[in-house]
C-alpha cells in the first residue's frame, strides 16, 4: 500500500521506518507544525509528571527547568511516549496502553491523591480531560501547555500531485486536529473527491468523527489508541487487500 503519514516531522520518521519495514510505500506530509513554548512550571508539591504525547517531551527537553523536572517520576500514556521519556532522561513510574481513560484509571489505582499534585504536560488541544476524570477522585491536577499545533497553509506540491493522480491508497491520522486539517486542506485545494476515495486509518473514534466533512468511503479505527495498534491495523488492511486480489 501507498500510505500518507500526516504526523509532525518529529514523529513521522519513526512511523515511516516501521511501515516501510512492513513493505509499504510511505509519503510523509505533516499537516501540523509544532511550536514549543517554555512557560514557568509550578512543580512545587507535584508528585509526578503526566505525559500524553511525545511532543510534550520534546518541549520539556528545551525547557529551562528541565533539570528540576527530571527529578519527578513520569506517568506516560503509552509505550512510545514512555520510551521517548526514558530517552530524554526521565524515570517512568507508570505506563498506560489504551489512551486517556485507561490512563486516568491507572493513576487512580496506583497513586495517592494526598501525595501531591499531578502535573499534566500537554499541547493546547487534548483528546481526554484528565482533570475531569481525576479531580472527583480527590486528585489535584495542574495542566501546563508547552506546545501548540498550527495547520500548514497548503499541501506540499508533490503530495497534491500524487493525490490528484490517485497514487495514495491510505491516509494515517493520529489526532482529531490532524483530521480536521486534512479536511480543510483538501477542500480548499479542490481535492475533496480524491480524498473521499481513500481509506483512512484512525487512532480513535474521535479522529474518525473529524473526517465527517469529506465523508470517506472507508474508515478503519485502531482497537486501542496507540501506535502499535495503528501498525497492526495497517498490516491487517494490507493483508485484506492482498487476499482480495
Amino acid at each position: 500500500m501507498h500510505i500518507l503519514v500526516t504526523r509532525p516531522e518529529t514523529e513521522a520518521a519513526r512511523t515511516t521506518r516501521q511501515l516501510e519495514a512492513m513493505g509499504h510505500c510511505v509519503t510523509i506530509a505533516p499537516l501540523l507544525e509544532i511550536v514549543t513554548a517554555t512557560p514557568p512550571l509550578d512543580i512545587g508539591s507535584a508528585q509526578a509528571l503526566v505525559l500524553t504525547s511525545r511532543n510534550a517531551i520534546h518541549a520539556l527537553s528545551l525547557h529551562p527547568q528541565k533539570q528540576d523536572l527530571l527529578a519527578l517520576p513520569v506517568i506516560a500514556v503509552g509505550k512510545s511516549t514512555a520510551a521517548a521519556a526514558r530517552e530524554a532522561g526521565f524515570t517512568v513510574a507508570l505506563e498506560g496502553s489504551a489512551g486517556g481513560a485507561e490512563l486516568a484509571a491507572l493513576i487512580a489505582a496506583h497513586c495517592d491523591p494526598s501525595a501531591g499534585a499531578m502535573l499534566h504536560i500537554s499541547g493546547e488541544a487534548i483528546a481526554f480531560d484528565l482533570e475531569e476524570a481525576l479531580v472527583p477522585r480527590g486528585f489535584t491536577m495542574r495542566r501546563a501547555v508547552v506546545y501548540t499545533s498550527e495547520q500548514v497553509s497548503q499541501l506540499a506540491p508533490a503530495v497534491r500531485e500524487d493525490l490528484e493522480q490517485g497514487k495514495f491508497d491510505t491516509v494515517l491520522l493520529m489526532s482529531p486536529r490532524t483530521a480536521q486539517a486534512w479536511c480543510a486542506l483538501v477542500a480548499s485545494e479542490g481535492l475533496k473527491a480524491q480524498a473521499q476515495s481513500l481509506t483512512y486509518l484512525c487512532l480513535s473514534a474521535g479522529v474518525a468523527a473529524a473526517l465527517q466533512p469529506i465523508a470517506p468511503k472507508r474508515i478503519e479505527i485502531a482497537v486501542k489508541p496507540n501506535e502499535e495498534q495503528m501498525l497492526a491495523l495497517a498490516a491487517r488492511l494490507s493483508s485484506s487487500s492482498a487476499d482480495s486480489t
